[in-house]
């Protein structure tokens, strides 16, 4: 291989990276990714490279026929559990332009530039917004009342700013999380011993900003790869979801520690979710799925098929559960099968990312976030039976990764099989 032709292919592997760690940084997942990698290196004249994801790093090689010396990449992954749709969509599109030759090289490469420079879809008080919208739906979800759902959302902004502030002085992510989860819990307790609320409506609301600290896309994301044979790369998720999880659980046992004398976990252990009526439930998984989408960054333009997801996945677990009872895993494994269905076709009809459908449906509609927060507070509690709880909650959330998976790969075998014909 020629010296040109070595630049030639550094220079198309070295933008292919670029943009799969851009991809990477947004949250999209990783078999996603590789295909990116594959058409953009093949739209520059590179067959067959290998591509390697690694424990937070991704490795590109391009071996040239004639036997020459390899051209080797090798590139760093920040994943976690930020998303932003808006970008999502911009780099996915931009993938597909340069990946067809509608675009220039040179115009892709600045494209990804600017994109790198560009600041969120939404300004931090409008992500605000959507996450306080978001942990008011999950508090009227743990059978809290009005008056706690509204203290939920004003507890959401105290966390956050709590996170915020530690993040600017360097403070560690574990120690943001941990903090953030005694806020929840102080905030709570005090609003119990003046009595603002009563035992139940503290409860509620701290279940619901406590589900948001969970690292819920982080795990399906771990299930997503680990489904998808990325097994490395779900290795080091997994850490991630482990490390929050436990700082979750630090920060609450130091309240709880320094407070026993109040019972807000009892209180906490003897809460019971509402069987909310069939005309609520897409109301509030309506509700859920605006918050989220205007959290994690999503357009305007998008903000229909956002709701319209959160609504139709809400129904059909309403239905799995109510109607066919079903048990939770169960119902909820039929209801993100369908959501990865709905992303699939959306992506392949309306040129939109996958993320659109299933951030917003299955936040807004599935998460069993409260579930495992008061399962969690039974444990403490010493609530007989409360490790099954737990137990149930695990593999709930673990149902939601496999079945958004799983989902997905029939909508695009479906795709495959419609293209069949033209084939022949």
């Amino acid at each position: 291989m020629s010296e040109d032709e070595r630049a030639r292919a550094r220079r198309v592997l070295t933008f292919a990276l670029d943009v799969a760690m851009q991809m990477f940084r947004q949250g999209i997942e990783t078999a996603v990714v590789v295909r990116t990698v594959r058409r953009l290196a093949s739209a520059g004249g590179i067959e067959d490279p290998r591509i390697s994801v690694a424990v937070r790093a991704i490795h590109v090689q391009y071996c040239p026929s004639d036997g020459g010396e390899p051209v080797v990449l090798l590139g760093s992954i920040e994943a976690n559990d930020t998303r932003d749709i808006g970008r999502m969509g911009d780099l996915e599109t931009l993938a597909v332009r340069a990946g067809t030759g509608e675009i220039s090289p040179e115009e892709a490469e600045r494209s990804v530039e600017e994109l790198s420079a560009a600041g969120p879809t939404w300004p931090w008080y409008v992500s605000l917004l959507g996450g306080c919208l978001l942990a008011a739906m999950i508090c009227l979800q743990a059978n809290g009342t009005v008056l706690a759902a509204l203290a939920a959302a004003a507890l959401f902004v105290l966390a956050n700013r709590v996170g915020w502030a530690l993040g600017l002085i360097g403070i560690a992510e574990f120690f943001q999380v941990a903090a953030k989860a005694g806020t929840v819990l102080v905030a709570a307790i005090a609003l119990l011993s003046l009595g603002l609320l009563d035992g139940h409506e503290a409860a509620s609301l701290s279940a619901a900003n406590l589900v948001l600290l969970l690292p819920i896309l982080s795990l399906v994301s771990l299930v997503e790869d680990a489904v998808g044979d990325f097994h490395l790369m779900a290795a080091a998720r997994m850490v991630t979801v482990l490390l929050l999880t436990g700082a979750i659980l630090a920060g609450v046992m130091v309240v709880v520690s320094v407070a026993n004398g109040l019972d807000i976990l009892g209180e906490a252990g003897r809460v019971q979710l509402a069987a909310l009526p069939l005309a609520l439930v897409p109301v509030t998984a309506l509700v859920g799925s605006m918050g989220n989408a205007i959290l994690m960054g999503t357009p305007v333009r998008w903000w229909p098929l956002a709701c319209g997801a959160g609504v139709a996945t809400s129904l059909v677990n309403w239905a799995g559960h109510s109607a066919l009872g079903l048990a939770t895993p169960l119902a909820i494994f039929l209801a993100t099968t369908v959501l990865g269905i709905l992303a699939g076709t959306a992506a392949r009809t309306l040129r939109v990312p996958t993320a659109v459908v299933t951030i917003p449906g299955l936040t807004g509609a599935v998460l069993p976030g409260p579930a495992m927060y008061l399962s969690l507070s039974q444990v403490f509690a010493q609530v007989p039976g409360s490790w099954t709880a737990v137990a149930e909650a695990i593999v709930s959330t673990a149902a939601i990764g496999v079945g958004v998976v799983l989902g997905l790969q029939l909508a695009a075998l479906r795709r495959t099989e419609s293209r069949a014909p033209e084939l022949n």
